[in-house]
């Protein structure tokens, strides 16, 4: 019981995420719906990642590098299975409604959608991870919302790419993502260097320093016409 309810606290960081994410159009009802309707894709999302993580794991576990090199093993995990089909599998179902209506869309829609689709999927992992953790991971883990930032940097840098069409915006907006996690989780391996836990400290603390200059970033740009006009050509 004492699990459950440090599960249903640490949802607040997120399901307050998302309302201040949904404000950004206050009277757009369509808008609204499309906001819950996404957030609550985060078993869909689940499966898709699982689907992705068993057809990297397959050809690589076969080829048994795994096996004998334990510590490339790991590398492989966190930066193929959980960074990158993560990510990927983030970015298409925010991109469904992203591109919904092209004629809408703006860079705070594109950044909002993409860190909508990392709290519906991060809601579902948190229940997983609530059966082998303590109250105070359950509530770090909540506060954080670890797969938050990452979002932000995805939704900012995609945002920039749609809107001035610059390649290095979009090899950006998912090449910091993925290292991003991915060193993350690496760091968490056991045998590394003692100094790696403080990389890691700063690591995290460099990443909720961005979500909360974000936060503040987001309230300002909705009065700013690049930021909320639409991105999308005309067709």
């Amino acid at each position: 019981m004492i699990l459950i309810l440090a599960l249903i606290v640490s949802f607040i960081p997120s399901i307050l995420m998302f309302l201040f994410l949904r404000n950004n159009r206050k009277d757009d009802e369509v808008y609204h719906k499309d906001c819950l309707e996404l957030l609550l894709k985060g078993i869909p999302i689940c499966a898709l990642v699982m689907l992705f993580g068993f057809i990297v794991r397959v050809p690589w576990n076969i080829t048994g590098i795994g096996k004998t090199y334990p510590m490339l093993d790991r590398f492989f995990v966190c930066f193929v299975v959980n960074a990158i089909c993560e990510e990927t599998a983030k970015f298409l179902f925010a991109k469904k409604y992203i591109e919904k209506d092209k004629s809408k869309t703006s860079r705070l829609d594109i950044i909002s959608f993409m860190v909508i689709s990392a709290i519906s999927f991060a809601l579902i992992e948190d229940i997983v991870y609530v059966f082998g953790s303590s109250v105070g991971q359950i509530i770090v883990r909540g506060v954080l919302m670890g797969h938050v930032p990452e979002q932000l940097i995805m939704g900012t840098f995609y945002g920039k790419y749609i809107a001035e069409k610059k390649p290095i915006a979009k090899v950006l907006a998912f090449a910091l993502p993925i290292l991003i996690h991915g060193s993350y989780n690496f760091m968490l391996s056991d045998g590394l260097p003692e100094w790696v836990a403080m990389v890691e400290l700063l690591l995290v603390a460099a990443e909720s320093i961005y979500l909360i200059y974000m936060i503040f970033f987001i309230k300002k740009k909705r009065n700013d016409p690049a930021y909320t006009c639409p991105v999308y050509p005309a067709e």
